[in-house]
């Protein structure tokens, strides 16, 4: 049974109970089955693409018309409007879209690029009224039809498009069918990712509900715990990146999250900090849970935390294999390595996803057959040990690819774009890790006596990659160094010191202990070696993550409830520092509904590295 009729028999069998809520409405599943049954009939009476797009703030809307292409036999292609209209545009153009789901609350400049590329249709009055329906295109249901395609970076400097087939995520769903029923989960995956399925299907094929809040409210850690308390939710999705972010602000905050059963992470390596123990101390009722899984296979692998937090390793392992899939550990002659040894990870089984559409070279370097079985296998580019147990952990990547809050990226496009920009003579681009953050530094040569470009370069790439893609600093070099054979020599590249001793104003130490502690939470939030009490934030390696786990942090150090407008106007330790003394006889009252501005970030997130050094 594939995962769109197991959710028709679980609409059939469970019609009043709530399926879907947001601020405004519950939909039970009898009203959210005829909602998406009424449009899928719609959408396949106006059109024969097989390819839907979906571009659709995340809304009851949203999940209503993601089942109702999956109703219809068709594949979802959501497209996230904070994307930049150029990345968007070669997102459409890879996959040649033709038609889109639209509604009025998306800005006229997006509506107007899918209509110059698709035709579309405007959901707005479709979903106006409840119409008993009994509707579903049985043909079109088949394993192997895809039913999303995500995006990831691709080393060609475009996005690649995954195909993902409706086998891959019923044996997801099947599998995560056998855990008790989820009560209520909260919708908090970006819709582009492939976890937003997960959170679907996992809870309306299980009897469950969702719930959904905007963007701006999961991005202020107030509301996002408001909002856990006063729904009720039990299961919670959280991008790795966001879980210390989350367990620290909670435990400034105080008070318990009583009904919260589960916190599933995804996305990078899972790190257990003296904060994380702490919050799950707390809370032994909550479990933590690690998932495994690229775009190209979905979830493969999981661990789940158990005993005491106090005795959890720094970095658990990925898990184990789940039903469905099977994992392989082979040498570069393609050899299964012994038990302990390292190894690439390949991936088989159901869950292994059909290629990158239109790209048969890509598909057929990164899908591969094992050399013995000769099953259909996923490259990962994942280095992984096994134990006896049957119990895998990862140990880095034997590639350019990095995990940037969540998201991969490929090094290799950044390169592209740049060189696309044809402002420079030669570039390359590296990751550095400092302590929870991945800065990633563009070192780039340009023509003779030519002048400094960052500015115009980074206005350029924000117009072009998303902003997690965004190199957060910028050094200006006459020419790259290159080792005897020609290429770039990355262990030669001048060192920007903890990414902090080479911007463009002077250092300023912190005066006392409060300021010192702010550009101490600030340095570690920042991945730099220090913060001066002068350095603005917006400038030092800011972005729509690290600005919520800093705040967080501080909340959790100063016992003050900062609000993140005020990172905004008191954007330096030194002004911060002055707020927070002018504050304490103040009662700070409940905090605002206020979301980083990812467009207000793109514009201050630069720093040019070309200036003298600090001393």
């Amino acid at each position: 049974m594939l995962f769109i009729e197991r959710f028709m028999k679980t609409a059939a069998s469970t019609p009043d109970i709530m399926a879907l809520k947001d601020g405004q409405s519950n939909l039970s599943y009898h009203e959210v089955y005829n909602l998406a049954a009424n449009l899928a009939k719609t959408i396949s009476s106006v059109t024969s693409e097989k390819m839907i797009g979906i571009l659709i703030p995340k809304s009851i809307d949203y999940i209503i018309s993601v089942l109702a292409v999956h109703l219809s036999g068709k594949t979802v292609v959501t497209l996230d409007g904070d994307y930049p209209i150029e990345r968007l545009q070669q997102m459409i153009d890879s996959i040649d879209l033709r038609f889109c789901l639209i509604n009025s609350t998306q800005p006229q400049e997006l509506n107007s690029l899918i209509e110059q590329n698709a035709q579309c249709l405007c959901i707005d009055n479709l979903l106006s009224s409840v119409k008993n329906r009994d509707w579903r295109d049985p043909e079109a249901l088949v394993d192997e039809t895809r039913a999303y395609v995500v995006f990831t970076s691709g080393t060609t400097g475009r996005p690649k498009p995954v195909s993902v087939p409706y086998r891959s995520l019923t044996a997801l769903v099947d599998w995560m069918l056998k855990s008790p029923p989820p009560g209520t989960t909260l919708f908090y995956a970006a819709q582009g990712f492939d976890v937003s399925f997960q959170e679907i299907y996992s809870t309306l094929c299980h009897g469950g509900c969702l719930l959904i809040i905007s963007d701006r409210q999961k991005k202020d850690l107030h509301i996002l715990t408001e909002q856990l308390t006063d729904k009720a939710v039990t299961r919670l999705f959280l991008p790795t990146s966001m879980l210390i972010p989350f367990v620290t602000f909670n435990l400034h905050k105080g008070g318990q999250l009583s009904n919260l059963s589960e916190v599933i992470v995804a996305g990078e390596q899972l790190k257990v900090t003296p904060a994380v123990r702490q919050w799950f101390e707390a809370h032994p009722k909550c479990c933590l849970v690690n998932h495994y899984g690229p775009s190209e296979t979905h979830v493969v692998m999981e661990h789940r935390l158990t005993g005491r937090p106090q005795n959890w390793p720094n970095l658990p392992p990925i898990g184990r294999v789940v039903p469905g899939s099977k994992a392989f550990l082979l040498d570069e002659q393609m050899r299964e390595v012994s038990t302990g040894s390292p190894g690439q990870l390949y991936i088989a089984g159901n869950s292994v996803a059909l290629g990158y559409h239109n790209m048969p070279e890509q598909t057929e370097e990164k899908f591969v057959s094992h050399p013995s079985t000769l099953e259909r296998m996923y490259e990962t580019g994942d280095i992984c040990v096994v134990n006896s147990q049957g119990v895998y952990e990862y140990r880095g990547r034997r590639d350019r690819q990095y995990k940037i809050r969540g998201y991969r990226v490929e090094l290799k496009e950044i390169e592209a774009a740049v060189a696309e920009s044809g402002m420079v003579e030669d570039c390359v681009v590296v990751a550095k890790t400092s302590g929870q953050t991945t800065s990633l530094i563009l070192y780039y040569a340009v023509r003779a006596n030519g002048t400094d470009v960052s500015l115009t370069l980074h206005s350029y790439l924000a117009d072009h990659l998303p902003d997690y893609m965004l190199p957060s600093f910028y050094k200006s070099m006459p020419a790259l160094p290159l080792n005897r054979n020609g290429k770039i020599d990355t262990s030669k590249l001048p060192e920007i010191g903890g990414l902090r001793s080479q911007l463009n104003s002077v250092y300023v130490p912190p005066q006392g202990e409060l300021e010192s502690q702010i550009c101490s939470v600030a340095a570690n939030c920042f991945g730099l070696d220090r913060m001066g009490a002068n350095d603005n934030f917006m400038e030092v390696g800011a972005n729509s993550i690290n600005l919520i786990s800093f705040l967080a942090e501080l909340r959790y150090a100063l016992a003050h409830d900062f609000r993140q407008t005020d990172l905004f106007e008191y954007p330096t330790p030194r002004q911060l520092c002055a707020c927070y003394q002018r504050a304490l006889s103040h009662s700070s009252g409940p905090l605002p509904e206020v979301s980083v501005d990812k467009h207000k970030l793109r514009s201050h997130t630069i720093r040019s590295v070309q200036s003298k050094r600090r001393g």
